[in-house]
């Protein structure tokens, strides 16, 4: 027959046991833990504690069983704790259990130890007991019971202690015994299990999210909160064992959606959660966007569809927002150049499926780069929304606007019937051209005008893309701001090979300086007075390995258009300097060398180092060369234009004003800007023989520069008489084809260096 005792220590070891398997799975519930120990702990006192009734000589076994009862009683008292929300650390449990077993063994002293113990025992149980009645909820209610039965044995066991562990042990006290150690232990366990449910259920009647579990005829088993409040109950209970509500507005769509959720969970679980987008109606408040997930799984054998419906509405305001941030200009509010691309698509095909045009205009602010430069980009900000809202005043019904970059705006007109289409939009560009054809004032007061140029295109044929109509829009605005600026231009056909051809050679002028293909050419410029060649004007040519001969005409607007001018420009500052020390060194010839500069090259920081720094490495001297100076640059907005002419000017640097009379404002230039030299443009000269007007304006300009201590260039002398009325009026210098025309620098130095002054001693004659 087995021992009593060890039937009772078995059984303490397995519900211990059992305790840290249900932690194992569960390690948030520390209870579970506590308990485990707290039964191991008291079947290890059980077992000692009897052993040392057996053997009183073996003190350390009644030390063994003190401590492990006391860590008993704390363990137990701390997953109790827990319940109530206190969490006991590894100090306090450790100081917990030595002070419950300092207790048991010296309540006793003086009297009977074993019954003082088990009065102890008894009374904590006891305490026990209390606080866990303290807990309203009927599981610890439960609990407290369980210790008041085992508080009741402690008792019995106090009214006979001698009998403890003998085989003369009251059976009744040892039922009692039994029964309040199983109990509690059963107790336990379910107190656990119900801890663990109802955390699980504060988790599901916290989630943000509703969620409903049913079973295949509709019927709800759970729901939390959220999905009580969506189907306008107070509390699920008032749900639950009732038919799903159907929360979407499309009756017929949620159960043909419930139908086919039914089907596939009657085959067996779900493999995959089954996610959907529905709009959801709650019975009180209004719809919103919401993603419905299924899931199933088995209970007790019957199949259960859960539900959970997240509402999107803060998600979906957050991709609206990032998409109106993505599809929006943030400076003018207009949309950008992706959206207009995703909506003219549409539009395109609309209007072929309506057998109507659609149009693009391209609208880009001219010079707008200088009003940034000049009057800083906060003011030219301002410009942009200006012009935007002025654009938008002007929509009609199916207009889209839209801002594509720095200066640039496109419009697109659809519905445009075919016949028509290019009398109406002809009538928006102009009137557009006038709106915004305006001055701004800045905050210190400096006014600037703002004119645009745009590019118009039709949709044309069937399948045309978005992207080409508006490159078609953006070749015609290039070919109107060639044509001249403020103005519009339809596209064309033909304008795609223009660009093509203007890419072609911007391309192969990239590789023109590395390579070796440019070269200068010189005409000379002969003194009227002395007859002698005194200046030689550098002109550039270029011959291109693919295009053949370029002519300057082709290369120098593409060069200007782009950056490659300040390369072309440095080369060719560089290389007529080179020349002219050459001459100097090499013939004895020593004309100054006339050169032109563009107007991105004079602007550029340290122009006016990098010149004087090329003078002295090839040892020329200032007055050895003449800087050609166009009206544009004249007219440009640097600040610090007529200090660096000065500058110059004082140096020995002769400047020239090219093209006298061509511009708006050349007088005033003259008395602005300090220089030396003024060329008569060859218009003027071309007429001086047939048109006495020529002759007055020429005979002026001369007068006029010579009373202002300028020298006089006529450009374009190409007959004898030319010659002869020019020389008669006092021009200082002759320039043309009669002279000579431009030439390498081996001809320039054999090339007659005095004039005659007979026609037959024209150098032109001679060649």
């Amino acid at each position: 027959m087995v021992p009593v005792h060890d039937l009772g220590v078995a059984a303490l070891a397995i519900l211990g046991v059992a305790f840290l398997i249900g932690w194992s799975s569960a390690r948030l519930n520390q209870a579970t833990l506590l308990w485990g120990i707290a039964h191991l702990s008291l079947a290890g006192a059980t077992f000692t504690g009897y052993r040392y009734h057996l053997q009183p000589e073996s003190q350390w076994l009644g030390v063994v069983a003190t401590l492990l009862t006391g860590f008993f009683l704390a363990s137990l008292h701390g997953g109790t704790n827990f319940l109530r929300g206190r969490i006991i650390g590894p100090g306090t449990l450790i100081g917990r259990s030595l002070g419950a077993a300092f207790l048991i063994a010296v309540v006793g002293i003086g009297g009977d130890k074993k019954a003082a113990s088990i009065l102890v025992l008894g009374l904590m149980m006891l305490v026990y007991g209390a606080s866990a009645y303290l807990c309203l909820r009927m599981r610890y209610r439960l609990l407290a019971a369980a210790f008041s039965l085992k508080t009741a044995a402690f008792f019995l066991y106090f009214l006979e202690p001698s009998t403890i562990g003998t085989p003369f042990q009251n059976p009744d006290i040892l039922a009692v015994g039994w029964v309040s150690s199983v109990l509690l232990g059963l107790v336990l366990v379910d107190a656990a299990i119900a801890q663990t449910r109802q955390r699980l259920s504060n988790v599901i009647k916290h989630l943000p999210d509703a969620l409903v579990a049913r079973r295949l005829d509709g019927k709800i088993l759970f729901c939390n909160d959220r999905f009580a409040q969506l189907a306008g109950r107070a509390s699920p209970d008032e749900l639950e064992g009732q038919q799903v509500p159907l929360l979407t507005r499309e009756q017929e769509e949620a159960e043909a959606m419930f139908r086919k959720v039914n089907a596939m969970v009657q085959s067996g679980p779900l493999d995959e959660p089954m996610r959907l987008e529905r709009s959801i109606t709650p019975a009180r408040g209004e719809p919103f966007p919401a993603e419905i997930i299924f899931s199933s799984y088995m209970d007790l054998g019957y199949p259960v569809i859960l539900g959970l419906i997240r509402d999107l509405s803060e998600r979906k305001r957050g991709e609206e927002e990032r998409l109106h941030q993505a599809n929006t200009d943030q400076l003018t509010g207009l949309p950008n150049r992706r959206f207009l691309e995703q909506q003219l698509d549409a539009v395109l095909w609309i209007a072929h499926r309506q057998h109507t045009q659609c149009a693009v205009l391209l609208i880009d602010l001219d010079h707008f780069k200088k009003v940034n430069d000049t009057l800083g980009h906060a003011f030219g900000d301002e410009i942009l929304r200006d012009v935007a809202q002025v654009l938008q005043a002007q929509l009609k019904p199916g207009d889209l606007l839209a801002r594509l970059s720095g200066d640039e705006f496109a419009l697109v007109i659809a519905g445009l019937p075919s016949l028509m289409s290019i009398l109406e939009v002809e009538a928006r560009a102009l009137a557009l051209l006038q709106l915004i054809r305006r001055q701004f004032c800045s905050a210190d007061g400096m006014e600037y005008q703002i004119e645009a140029t745009i590019g118009v295109a039709f949709s044309g044929r069937e399948g045309l893309k978005a992207s080409v109509l508006l490159q078609h829009a953006e070749v015609a605005m290039y070919e109107s701001k060639a044509r001249g600026r403020g103005s519009w231009c339809f596209f064309e056909s033909d304008m795609d090979e223009r660009l093509a051809e203007s890419l072609r050679l911007e391309s192969a002028l990239r590789q023109a300086v590395p390579r070796g293909e440019l070269r200068l050419h010189y005409q000379p410029i002969y003194s009227c007075s002395t007859g002698r060649m005194t200046k030689a004007e550098a002109l550039v040519r270029w011959e291109s390995p693919q295009l053949g001969w370029v002519p300057p005409g082709r290369f120098i607007p593409a060069a200007e258009e782009s950056s490659l001018i300040l390369e072309v420009g440095q080369w060719i500052l560089e290389e007529a300097i080179r020349q002219a020390a050459q001459w100097r060194t090499q013939s004895g010839l020593a004309p100054v060398v006339s050169i032109n500069v563009s107007v991105r090259q004079f602007a550029q920081p340290g122009f006016e180092s990098q010149v004087f720094a090329l003078l002295e490495r090839y040892g020329v001297p200032p007055s050895g060369i003449e800087l050609e100076l166009t009206e544009t640059l004249l007219a440009s907005d640097q600040e610090d234009l007529p200090a660096l002419l000065h500058r110059l000017h004082d140096a020995g640097v002769g400047l020239s004003l090219d093209d006298f009379g061509t511009g708006y404002s050349s007088l005033s230039y003259l008395s602005r800007f300090s220089l030396n030299t003024v060329k008569i443009d060859r218009s003027f000269v071309m007429g001086l023989q047939e048109s006495s007007r020529n002759h007055s304006l020429v005979r002026a300009i001369i007068s006029m520069a010579h009373s202002l201590h300028l020298n006089v260039v006529a450009e374009g002398v190409e007959t004898w008489r030319q010659y002869e009325i020019l020389k008669a009026e006092g021009c200082d210098y002759l320039q043309g084809y009669l002279l000579g025309r431009p030439m390498a620098a081996e001809q320039l130095r054999a090339h007659p260096q005095v004039l005659a002054g007979e026609e037959s001693n024209i150098p032109d004659a001679v060649i």
